[in-house]
């Protein structure tokens, strides 16, 4: 795509956030706080976002941007880009815009060494990925269910492993370099990553618990209370242990805690080819196969790397509601 004449191609700099957040409201109708922008563009602990916009004149009429992650992939780390917010403003609709942006990016992060793309493309914007951009559509992410019955027993276990986690430590690095061999594909769990995810994220208050025994964490579990309409869900937003009996004690201490909120639906995204699916299944989540709305894909920038390959298999990564920068 040649771009027109007065269209302008730009980098991100600094006060460019102004426009970008004007944007954000007339295409999706609803406001970004600028701290919010600034906690996941700016404050990434894997680096600041790479935006990418085009404007006429002095309009911004196209955004497209990524953040720098790190992604396990059979055990080694790769520099990674995640796929964030795409925009065309609604009077430039279908020039172009967005595959120009992203093959601008993608060109770019290449150059930068980045090993691949990925990304939750809902429903309007698959179609863009995958037959423009040239992604590995992985499928649909699979949501699991539970209902918590009326006479089920809420009590806080008398288990004195059990504890709220108010910031991650050193802790949660051991465990994750004690069980990072049982995961092919799958982001680093670090107190890094975890402490800006879930403890620094400036809209969204999560309950967080941990089993530790002594100072020895053996794993944690990050819930959130979210209301739709007139309906309140509990999401297990993520979850990680080192054995079953971890996670079985980590799954009763969010039944406990979304009972108590008066919660009793629960949602959750999570991989059947991980032990955690099994485990939801025997305690009674329905796995939901017919989600249309958030798919998965990825691309692989650095055909070089034959190791990349295990990212373009679904059942090799473990997602969570975590990974995605929606909840």
């Amino acid at each position: 795509m040649a771009i027109k004449n007065n269209w302008i191609y730009k980098n991100y700099k600094e006060g460019d956030e102004i426009q970008i957040l004007n944007l954000f409201e007339k295409v999706f109708g609803k406001k970004m706080a600028l701290g919010f922008w600034k906690w996941r563009f700016i404050e990434n602990p894997f680096g600041p976002g790479i935006i990418k916009l085009l404007f006429e004149n002095d309009l911004l009429i196209g955004h497209y941007a990524v953040i720098p992650m790190v992604v396990q992939v059979k055990n080694g780390p790769v520099q990674t880009v995640f796929s964030m917010t795409t925009m065309t403003h609604p009077d430039y609709q279908g020039q172009g815009i967005f595959s120009y942006l992203a093959g601008e990016m993608y060109r770019e992060v290449e150059e930068k060494g980045f090993g691949l793309v990925y990304g939750f493309p809902n429903k309007n914007s698959h179609y863009g990925f995958v037959n423009k951009l040239d992604w590995k559509d992985l499928g649909r992410i699979i949501f699991f269910y539970k209902e918590l019955k009326n006479d089920f027993l809420a009590s806080i276990p008398q288990d004195n492993n059990v504890c709220e986690v108010k910031n991650f430590d050193n802790a949660v690095d051991l465990l994750w370099d004690r069980i990072k061999k049982n995961y092919c594909v799958i982001v680093p769990r670090t107190k890094d990553f975890l402490n800006w995810r879930f403890i620094k994220n400036p809209e969204t208050n999560y309950k967080i618990y941990s089993v530790k025994n002594k100072e020895k964490m053996s794993g944690y579990v990050v819930l959130k209370l979210y209301k739709r309409e007139n309906e309140e869900i509990g999401h297990i937003v993520d979850i990680l242990g080192e054995n079953d009996s971890t996670v079985e004690k980590l799954l009763q201490v969010s039944y406990n805690y979304f009972f108590e909120n008066n919660i009793k639906k629960i949602s959750c995204w999570m991989q059947d080819s991980y032990s955690p699916g099994a485990l939801m299944t025997k305690e009674g989540f329905i796995r939901n196969d017919f989600n249309l709305e958030t798919y998965f894909g990825v691309k692989i920038l650095n055909e070089k790397n034959n190791s990349l390959k295990e990212a373009e298999c679904f059942n090799n990564w473990y997602l969570t509601m975590g990974d995605s920068d929606v909840f």
